[in-house]
């Protein structure tokens, strides 16, 4: 996907989950902890903040900022939805101005560009847009194409860099991830210590999922349900779900 199809997402998404979050901010959140939907904002529009400060404080040699996540990034109940319009208004206005290639802080060690929060926020909002919209009732699926595209951003980002699970092991036997409605197919093989690799085939694992990929890549974040097919060793599937952040 290119960065017009992430903004667009992004754009999208980020207005549904304003509404669905003041439709019923005392939602509680599956699959969140205890949080409830005032929660999950106040997290979702922090975050937004927190990218907007990293793409416009880009320097030729990024470091970590003093404060990746703004001081003032807290909502009580009666501003949540101004924050969250406010927050949403200078993310995509720094992340439309901003060239893939520009240079960036990011948590991701071997990525550290504009283009990494352009992808990296339009899956973080969708995702959330998703838990928001199931607190208040049904959740919309995630467009197939970006859905496709999360799982890939899952192998590359979510699955190796969190600051939940920094220190994860990888199971000793694989899975393999098919879309059924899009191509797209992924072998995961870890080591059964720190190290995982990715593939992009199809290849036979210890356990195999299968699921449009709206539900596989809701799965594959710990959201189970939907339209999912497992084969294989269902405790391996377990394993591997586990380890998202």
């Amino acid at each position: 996907m290119e960065k017009d199809q992430y903004l667009e997402s992004l754009a999208s998404d980020s207005q549904a989950f304003i509404e669905a979050v003041s439709t019923n901010p005392d939602g509680v959140v599956a699959h969140c902890g205890d949080w409830t939907a005032h929660d999950l904002g106040v997290h979702l529009g922090t975050v937004w903040q927190a990218a907007t400060a990293n793409v416009l404080a880009a320097t030729h040699a990024p470091s970590k900022p003093s404060h990746p996540f703004p001081k003032d990034a807290s909502a009580d109940d009666h501003d949540l939805a101004e924050f969250l319009l406010g927050s949403r208004e200078r993310m995509l206005e720094a992340l439309r101005s901003a060239e893939p290639d520009a240079t960036a802080w990011s948590f991701a060690p071997n990525n550290h560009t504009a283009g990494f929060w352009q992808r990296r926020m339009a899956h973080e909002t969708a995702m959330h847009r998703w838990d928001a919209e199931q607190a208040a009732g049904t959740p919309q699926a995630i467009a197939t194409e970006l859905a496709s595209d999360g799982i890939d951003e899952f192998t590359a980002v979510g699955l190796r860099h969190s600051s939940s699970k920094p220190g994860r092991n990888y199971p000793a036997k694989s899975l393999h991830l098919h879309c059924t409605d899009v191509d797209g197919e992924w072998t995961l093989v870890g080591s059964g210590g720190p190290s995982v690799s990715v593939t992009r085939e199809h290849a036979k694992g210890d356990a195999a999922v299968r699921a449009p990929a709206s539900d596989l890549l809701l799965w594959i974040w710990g959201r189970p349900g939907g339209d999912v097919e497992i084969f294989g060793d269902a405790e391996v599937a377990a394993t591997w779900q586990s380890l998202a952040p």
